[in-house]
Order: structure tokens, then sequence, then C-alpha cells
């Protein structure tokens, strides 16, 4: 899940990284009190989860009070990439001596956490990386030694060896990086992070993304409904627990594990059946879990079949069954229902659905045909 730089910035604060005075505003009138209340010259941006607001209008310095109400109005007309801004940040416009990129990343290739600081900020960091790759540092992370004071030294002759800079440097290191762990995330950025006149090191943009998989650890982040980034039916099963991907078609794949999904997936398209969305129960399913799955593909409307594909290891086919058994009665009656399953207890499983007159197959393709050809009759 991405925040919006307003989010980012309200945490940065939170951890004592520096931020320009400022407040998030959702409609003209808000954006001029607020500007009023801090002081012209201000710095208007488009609250979105995308990028490239600057060249498509939706940031805009504006140095006369008069002006802030109009040129909000027509940055929250303006769509960035297709999004529509849910509100303006009013930032107190500061003059900058310098700009860097810090952030600090989860390298998945590499598997380690990496710290990337660049002494040219302000710009996209993996276009930096293509053009001028030597103007930027990674200082990867051992997640056993986590991050050690030998890791952030290696920052001090990027910024000239100046150590009144590099004190100030060292803290805002520290504190993204607890940031990075407290909130689970993918990716935490500022960029720029910019040397004022005064010689402050202040934060003037944010961003971050947090693990999906967290989203239970991370309750009060969630519930605040970025509904920019994902599909409603992503946010109903993020607020269950659960990873739900939106596609476009009318089958739901219920499964324990994503390589099972994606199979599935390659099996309906093979027979020209498009999947509404996917729905990862994991590993360890309990009836009641997969009571509360059911109950969120359900309310995608596209859903007109639910195709469950179970592979018993850990999870167990019984509990599967029971939850499926008890789900049944939640399930509108021209939603098509078939089941897979394989593994542990799997006849148990079996027993259980047929005395709900729900016959399951051991046989994945089997069962593939058996929901293309009930809703091929619907």
């Amino acid at each position: 899940m991405k925040l919006y730089e307003y989010q980012v910035k309200e945490i940065f604060s939170k951890y004592g990284i520096n931020i320009q005075k400022g407040k998030f505003a959702k409609t003209p009138q808000e954006a001029k009190q607020i500007a009023a209340a801090i002081g012209v010259p201000v710095v208007l941006k488009s609250q979105v989860l995308v990028g490239g607001r600057g060249k498509a209008g939706g940031v805009k310095i504006v140095d006369d009070l008069s002006d802030v109400e109009k040129v909000a109005g027509k940055i929250l007309k303006t769509e960035i990439k297709g999004y529509k801004p849910i509100g303006i940040l009013v930032d107190k416009k500061t003059e900058i001596k310098q700009e860097f990129y810090l952030g600090i990343v989860f390298d998945r290739k590499m598997k380690k956490t990496v710290i990337i600081f660049s002494p040219s900020g302000g710009i996209d960091i993996e276009e930096m990386s293509k053009r001028c790759p030597q103007k930027i540092t990674k200082i990867y992370i051992d997640e056993l030694l986590a991050l050690q004071e030998f890791h952030i030294n290696r920052l001090l002759p990027l910024v000239d060896n100046d150590r009144e800079m590099f004190s100030k440097l060292k803290k805002i290191v520290k504190e993204l990086y607890s940031i990075y762990k407290k909130y689970d995330s993918l990716i935490v950025e500022i960029n720029p992070l910019a040397l004022t006149e005064n010689g402050d090191l202040v934060a003037l943009d944010g961003k971050m993304e947090i693990d999906n998989n967290a989203s239970y650890r991370q309750k009060l982040l969630v519930d605040t409904d970025n509904k920019d980034e994902e599909n409603p039916i992503e946010l109903i099963g993020k607020k269950a627990g659960f990873v739900v991907i939106k596609l476009k078609g009318n089958i739901s794949i219920i499964s324990n594990g994503a390589g099972l999904a994606l199979s599935t997936l390659d099996l309906l398209h093979k027979y020209n059946m498009g999947v509404a969305n996917i729905l990862d129960l994991s590993g360890g399913a309990t009836p009641g879990k997969v009571i509360r799955a059911v109950k969120v593909v359900i309310q995608d409307k596209d859903v007109k079949g639910i195709l469950f594909n179970i592979f018993g290891g850990i999870t167990r086919c019984d509990e599967i069954a029971r939850g499926i058994a008890g789900a049944l009665k939640s399930i509108p009656e021209d939603i098509s229902v078939v089941c897979r399953l394989q593994g542990t207890n799997r006849e148990e499983g079996i027993s259980i659905l047929k005395d709900v007159s729900l016959n399951a197959e051991t046989d994945l393709e089997e069962v593939v045909k058996n929901i293309v050809s009930t809703m091929n009759r619907g």
C-alpha cells in the first residue's frame, strides 16, 4: 500500500525528521486559509499516488495569497495519469542550497535492505542509476546485524567530510531506518532531502510503500483507505487480512498459494475463461478464514463463479471443506462453486462437501472443465 505525501510527512515529523511548515487541504478555500497561516510563498502539491506530478501541472509555487484559491482549484481538477487528487498539500516554500536523495528499500534480487544515497536529489533515482550510476551509493544491510554506525559512516565522504552536516544526516538515516522497520515498508524515500540556506536538512518530499502482507500489523494505515491506489475489492480484502488481486473476468480463484492460483489462472485462460479476482488463503487456513474469504470475493459484482484450488499440507482439506460448507449459505444462488482438494485429509474434505451436495475433484483440469461447463450453461 502506497501512502500519500502528506501521510508520509506526518510520519517523518513524528520521528523528528524536519519537514516544511504545511498542512493538507481538501478544498481551495482550506488551501488559502493554510497559506495565510504559514505565509506565502507556498508550494501547492497535488496528492495522488503516482509520480510525475510536476510535469503534469500538479505542483505549483504561488507567491501571492490572492492567487492560492484559484491555483488550488485548478490542481484539484487536474487528473495525473488517470488519478484524481484527494486534496492538496500546502507547504511553505524553502530556500534550497543543495538537494540530496536518500532512500531505504528492500532489494528483492539481493534479498537485503539497502540504503541508497546520492548527492543529486530531486530527480527520478531509476533514471539517475541508468544515466549516472557513479552518482549513486548503495549500502547493503545484513538483517542479522541491522543498521550499524559503520554503514552510515560510509556517507561521510559523500558530503565532502562536512562533519556538522554529516551529524544531521546520520540522525535522519537512523530515523528513516526506524520508520522502514516499524511500518513494514518496501520503500521509504526522501527526494529531495534539502540542505537549506540556514544549514538544516529538510525532507521536501516523501514516499512510502507498506508491504500488503503486513497489513494486519498496520491497521491504522490500512484503515486510511488510500482508494486511489487499489480497486475497492482489494481494499475490502486487505481489511479482512487477505491479499486480493482484481482482474477482468467473472471467476474468483481462492487458493492456498500463489503458484496454485497462477496454474489455475493459466488453465482457465486455456478454456477462454476470465478471472474476476484471486484471493490467497496462505497456509494454515481455518474454517472461519475460508468463510471470511468467501464473504470478500462475493462483494465483487463481476463474480459469477468461485473455484477453490486447495493443496493440503499444513492446511488440512477437511478444515477447508468445513469452511466452504459454512460459507455456502452466504453465496448467492447465481454464483457457481467448484472445488479441487488434494493432500492432507483429502477424503474427509470430499466427504464433508458431499454432505452439502457439493462434489470436489482431485484433478485441477477436471475442476476447470466443470466450472467452464456450468457457467456456459448459465
